[in-house]
């Protein structure tokens, strides 16, 4: 006797996927934000980086020295950039704000604005040794105690 097997079709729901979005939602009282970057830029963001949270000093204290009418926006997406992963950065609701303000003024993404900012300003830091030393004791004196 030949038995015949019947195939049984399984349905599946959709499965959601675990994404963290909060640093897609603006609303006024989240202070993070999502950020990709050009490869050159991360790993000029990681030489200076030494400890999580360092990015987000970095951006912050890239914002407060360059002058936002010296920042050239270029395109991220369009113009064809291999960017990096997301990543979630904590900048605090006040700059995250302005951000979107000036991305809005321009015509541009968030993530654009940003990386004009950074690039402008890593320009400036390899030239200036006085600059690159200021980063750096802003970013030590902002770590607080680091145990051993």
């Amino acid at each position: 006797m030949a038995v015949k097997k019947v195939a049984k079709r399984v349905v599946r729901q959709a499965v959601a996927r675990k994404v963290n979005r909060e640093g897609q939602r603006w609303t006024d009282d989240r202070p993070g934000m999502t950020l990709r970057l050009p490869l050159d830029l991360r790993e000029a963001i990681t030489e200076e980086s030494r400890v999580k949270g360092d990015l987000a000093k970095i951006v912050l204290y890239a914002l407060s020295h360059v002058e936002y009418d010296e920042v050239e926006i270029q395109q991220t997406r369009k113009a064809g950039m291999e960017l990096t992963k997301p990543q979630l950065l904590h900048i605090g609701s006040e700059a995250r704000t302005q951000l979107k303000e000036w991305a809005e003024a321009e015509g541009v993404s968030v993530n654009a604005i940003v990386v004009s900012v950074l690039d402008e300003f890593f320009k400036r830091l390899k030239k200036s040794s006085a600059l690159r030393k200021e980063l750096r004791q802003e970013l030590r004196l902002h770590r607080g105690f680091l145990q051993s």
